[in-house]
């Protein structure tokens, strides 16, 4: 509670199933959870590595607290990890796995603040590029919102970006400077991008078309009401005005 900075993670490691409880997504942004449609790749991360204990899974998710029993039977105790990478960061290097398989597997044994772990079907977004980490770079997240979120970034030279939020692209968009940019997964199940030299302002916004396609047609929707309202009243007025004189 006394953190200022609401934007990490914490893992409850008191309750039954903490990757299928509720409560304390209530206070926190928790790393388990309960939703009736789970992410399937979330869950077989789950399997294979938060249930085992994989430390560097629980930093690359930003877990920057745990809480755990207290030994003597008293109130849960707070254990800060001091490891936990934070929203995002810039990697020096690359894996490229194969598969799905191989993809995961790599989590078992990597350091995710120096290397990405890379399915060979995003390989055309990364190649070409030198990734060379500048010491000096940074990245902060400066605006959260479910749908929206905002990172500034600095750089002197061009870097890779891995962001500590879900992959999904249906109906995720991103943008640098408010030009739309590619992104793509990376670490099984996190964004990452290309980032340009300089200064910049880097936005990830949920826009799936279905929405927008809903918002017209309810606004056309509103807009024939409206007009048939308006040409139902005039047709009463008229009819009015005729019986008036008739009368």
């Amino acid at each position: 509670m006394k953190d200022k900075d609401p934007n990490f993670r914490v893992f409850n490691q008191t309750v039954g199933n903490p990757f299928a409880d509720a409560s304390t997504s209530y206070f926190h942004k928790s790393l388990g959870g309960y939703h009736g449609a789970k992410l399937r790749r979330y869950q077989e991360l789950i399997d294979h590595h938060l249930a085992k204990g994989n430390m560097s899974v629980y930093n690359m998710l930003n877990t920057k607290y745990f809480i755990v029993p207290d030994e003597n039977g008293g109130q849960p105790q707070m254990q800060i990890n001091f490891q936990a990478l934070g929203n995002a960061w810039f990697v020096n290097n690359t894996h490229m796995v194969n598969n799905a398989d191989e993809e995961i597997n790599a989590l078992n044994a990597f350091v995710p603040h120096e290397t990405a772990v890379i399915d060979k079907r995003f390989e055309q977004q990364v190649s070409g590029h030198m990734i060379t980490k500048d010491s000096l770079a940074t990245i902060v997240l400066t605006y959260y919102k479910p749908n929206a979120l905002t990172y500034k970034s600095s750089a002197s030279r061009e870097q890779l970006a891995v962001f500590s939020e879900i992959y999904y692209d249906k109906g995720w968009n991103a943008y640098i400077d408010g030009k739309l940019s590619p992104y793509f997964r990376a670490d099984y199940v996190l964004r990452a991008m290309i980032v340009p030299a300089g200064s910049h302002t880097i936005e990830f916004k949920f826009e799936p078309r279905v929405y927008n396609v809903g918002e017209k047609i309810s606004y056309a929707s509103s807009i024939i009401l409206v007009l048939l309202a308006l040409g139902t009243a005039g047709f009463m007025i008229q009819r009015n005005r005729k019986n008036i004189r008739k009368a």
